[in-house]
Parts: structure tokens; C-alpha cells; sequence
């Protein structure tokens, strides 16, 4: 699907599908829908980075295995022992299935679901735990690099590594050139900052961005501590929301990384949606085609 642009032509426009059903007996159905909608990549499982036939569908389908999650398991001390293994076999996988970008993110953990959206005052990594975590990713950005992946790190919500001065410490402590910024502008959101300011900050740091829109109210009863985690506020009554519909600016945010001559993927994401789930990828797409227009 081809549409005219005003802003942003030399990116594409990719999905993170968390709101899609997939399983393997269905995979033509899956990819061809999301091929249909007019995605151009997706984020891609280890699972099926290692399936031939997943990437062989791929390409029948013109969809490019845009990025792939790598989630670091941590404690206040930094990543687990588990963690060198969990990394490690992910960037393998990765490769195999020519991933264009990895991006690293910290896994989730009880405390900080607990404390989502009011991070300020929650616990937080030491500071050999924050030196850990960055050593981390940039031994396994080197080894990215060495397979002819590009690296990125993803700031998010529920993780020790939500808000704008977590991510501002971790970003300093590794090579810009090494590892990039996967902006998330929703949990950006969520983490209590602004995502037009993430881009001036960063600017040419950001590699790629998840394009998420967030629910006002929701996010406003999660500040003050309506509900018990994070989960029950994506589950229960869509925190995340299709681009466009929430509190996001679309058309601010494409104007300022536009200014940065930002040329990277644009991944839209939703975490739950109420069924039929697929259709809320229809929206936001829609929505951000006529925000670059």
C-alpha cells in the first residue's frame, strides 16, 4: 500500500504485533494480514527466527524481520547469571533469521510492576547493578555487531529502566555509536516524560521508534495507585491504546523526529487491545499515515 508523505519517507513503517494471535498452523493467515494492513516488518520471536518456514513466509509476504527482543533479567544488583545464556542465544537466533536490529530491554520484575508510573520513588539498580546492566548490553552489541546486527536499548515500564533519568544514567554509561535509543514513546509516557523532548535529547541516537499511544485516565488511575500492577491496567482496561486515539501527538512527534532527519523503522505497538485485536493495528496505521501526510 503506497499513501503520499510529507514527513519521514525513508521510513518504514513496521508492527509489534502483542495484540495479534499467532501460532504456527496459522502462520500464512497471520503474516498475510499483517502484509495486508501494510506493515513492511515486524518484531520476531526466537521461536521463529529459528523456523525456516516462519522466515520463508516472511518473504512471501514482503515482511522484513525488522527487530528482535532481547529481555535481560535483572535484580538491584544487575542481570542475573541466567541472563549471558538468555542474551547470548537470542543474538544467535537473530542472526540466522538476519534481524536488522536487536533491542535490548530489562525484563520485568514484581517490584517495579507494583510501582509503574510512579518510578520516581520506587526501587531502583545500584549503581554496580546500572555499570552491570550497561556492560551487559554493550558485550552483547558487540557480538550483534560482529554478525552485522545493529543494537538498541528499549526504556520501559514495570522495569527498573522506566523513567527519563534511568534511561539518561544507562545511555550514558555505553557508546553511542555501539548502542542506540529504541524509543518507546508510550512507556516514555508512562515513565513520566515527554517523547518530543526524548527526541531532541537524543536525536540522532534514536535508532527506531515503538510508535504506542497511551490512555489518559487509565494512566492517570495508575499513577495514583488504582491498580495493583501495571499487567492489570494493560489487561483490564487498555492502558496502551491504537495510535492516534490517546494522549500521543503523532503529528508532533513525526515533526520532531523529522528534524533530527530520523530514518528509521516506525514500530507501531499495542499490548492488548479488545477484540478482534488485530483491527487496532488497522487504526493505528491508518492514524499514522495521515500523520506523516
Amino acid at each position: 500500500m503506497s499513501f503520499q508523505r510529507k514527513l519521514l519517507n525513508s521510513s518504514p513503517i513496521g508492527l509489534v504485533p502483542l495484540n495479534w494471535s499467532y501460532t504456527p498452523s496459522k502462520m500464512n493467515e497471520y503474516l498475510s494480514g499483517i502484509a495486508n494492513y501494510g506493515f513492511a516488518g515486524i518484531q520476531i520471536s526466537v521461536d521463529q527466527a529459528e523456523s525456516k518456514e516462519f522466515l520463508e513466509e516472511m518473504t512471501r509476504n514482503s515482511i522484513r524481520p525488522a527487530e528482535q527482543y532481547v529481555a535481560i533479567r535483572c535484580d538491584l544488583a544487575g542481570p542475573l547469571l541466567q541472563a549471558e545464556e538468555e542474551s547470548r542465544s537470542t543474538v544467535e537466533a537473530a542472526e540466522k533469521a538476519g534481524v536488522e536490529m536487536l533491542v535490548f530491554a530489562v525484563d520485568g520484575s514484581d517490584d517495579r510492576e507494583q510501582q509503574a508510573g510512579r518510578a520516581e520513588s520506587a526501587v531502583k539498580l545500584t549503581d554496580e547493578g546500572m555499570k552491570s546492566l550497561a556492560e551487559h548490553i554493550e558485550r552483547y552489541a558487540h557480538l550483534a555487531k560482529f554478525l552485522g546486527m545493529k543494537s538498541s536499548f528499549h526504556q520501559h515500564a514495570a522495569t527498573y529502566i522506566e523513567t527519563p533519568a534511568e534511561t539518561r544514567n544507562l545511555m550514558s554509561l555505553m557508546d553511542a555509536q555501539l548502542v542506540g535509543v529504541c524509543l518507546d514513546v508510550g512507556h516514555w509516557l508512562v515513565g513520566g516524560g515527554d517523547p518530543t523532548e526524548a527526541v531532541v535529547e537524543y536525536a540522532e541516537r534514536i535508532t527506531h521508534v515503538h510508535v504506542k499511544d497511551v490512555n489518559g485516565q487509565v494512566l492517570q488511575d495508575l499513577i495514583d495507585g488504582k491498580y495493583e500492577t501495571m499487567n492489570d491496567a494493560v489487561i483490564l482496561d487498555k492502558l496502551f491504546v491504537p495510535a492516534g486515539s490517546g494522549i500521543l501527538n503523532l503529528s508532533e512527534l513525526f515533526k520532531s523526529l523529522a528534524r533530527v532527519n530520523f530514518s528509521g523503522w516506525l514500530m507501531s505497538e499495542q499490548d492488548s487491545a479488545y477484540e478482534p485485536s488485530e483491527q487496532a493495528s488497522l487504526v493505528s496505521i491508518k492514524n499514522i499515515r495521515s500523520a506523516l501526510s
